[in-house]
């Protein structure tokens, strides 16, 4: 049997996929199941742990016509774009299925609807499995939480250094890709401040964020700035390494999640109603909880009411007890 998944990007979003696929890998364990996404996620479903024949994807009109070739005995499509819409409509399958976006239930609650929530966006990818196998998945199965497997990332990929070994590590990912999503840089300074002499604080991100992250390396010289530096493999493996995450609403707090490490995750312009809060029990959420969050799905240029309370409310005191509750229950 021929399987193919598509989910074209990004981070977070295809992490979640692997939800499905494990289920899928249950249902059919001599399946061959392809996943298709663009080249520079692949990691991603490298370290699903399943089995997994990658497909990269292409713009060309060359690789679309090569997918007239190609046959299918299940297409499932978890993006439900018109690119993929139109991958699937080339490949040859009997089976195919989408997921419900569930946008009219999104809008109302980014229009204030304070009385509905989404479960999750894996909720929504098993929509699909509903429509295929009616028999065995509905509304109120239960979802499984989306897992990696580090130990599936080649030896040869080098993790950076600890300058404290005898300190937790605690990876910062201040950057995102809406301004809406970005708690204060101050208050980022604040935190490493504070925590200078008890922690090592390292930063992440991509190209983008250094700029934004670099008066924050410059606060102490041995906080490291690996903004931009790091491919997806190596990402994976430093936040593996490190003991504790904080960021906001992003692709790396989906990683995070992904490989069960302790985290914090501060909501600012979105919401954890949308579906979006990481699946990990080892994960502490900041939300301010204000009545006009979310004032999107996906984040803005800038708050609509121009005061950006919803991020102001969370104090780097509020950050540093969340920290400190995480260590104690670890131990």
């Amino acid at each position: 049997m021929r399987i193919l998944v598509i989910r074209l990007s990004s981070i977070g979003d295809i992490i979640l996929t692997q939800s499905v696929v494990a289920e899928l890998r249950e249902l059919f364990p001599e399946a061959e199941i392809y996943f298709l996404c663009k080249p520079e996620y692949q990691t991603l479903p490298e370290l699903f742990g399943l089995n997994l024949k990658i497909i990269p994807y292409s713009k060309s009109f060359s690789w679309h016509i090569n997918l007239t070739k190609q046959s299918y005995d299940l297409v499932i499509d978890l993006h439900n774009k018109f690119s993929t819409w139109l991958i699937r409509n080339l490949v040859r399958s009997h089976k195919k299925a989408i997921y419900n976006k569930q946008h009219k239930l999104r809008k109302r609650i980014v229009r204030g609807n304070h009385f509905i929530s989404i479960e999750s966006t894996v909720r929504l990818y098993y929509s699909a499995l509903e429509k295929l196998f009616p028999d065995k998945f509905s509304s109120t199965y239960s979802i499984r939480y989306p897992v990696l497997h580090p130990e599936l990332i080649p030896e040869e990929v080098e993790i950076t250094p600890r300058i404290y070994p005898d300190r937790k590590l605690i990876a910062l990912f201040p950057g995102a890709a809406h301004n809406t999503k970005i708690w204060q840089i101050d208050n980022w300074k604040k935190l490493i401040e504070d925590g200078h002499n008890e922690y090592e604080f390292r930063i992440y991100g991509n190209q983008s964020d250094y700029e934004l992250t670099r008066s924050l390396n410059a606060v102490f010289d041995d906080i490291k700035n690996l903004c931009g530096k790091l491919n997806l493999r190596q990402l994976t493996a430093e936040i593996n390494a490190c003991d504790a995450i904080i960021s906001g609403d992003t692709g790396p707090m989906h990683l995070a999640a992904a490989l069960r490490k302790p985290q914090i995750a501060i909501f600012g312009g979105t919401h954890p109603r949308l579906g979006f809060a990481p699946l990990n029990d080892k994960a502490i959420v900041l939300t301010a909880d204000l009545a006009c969050q979310p004032c999107s799905l996906h984040g803005r240029n800038k708050c609509p009411k121009g005061t950006f309370e919803c991020m102001k409310q969370i104090t780097p005191e509020m950050v540093e007890k969340a920290l400190e509750n995480i260590f104690i229950e670890d131990n």
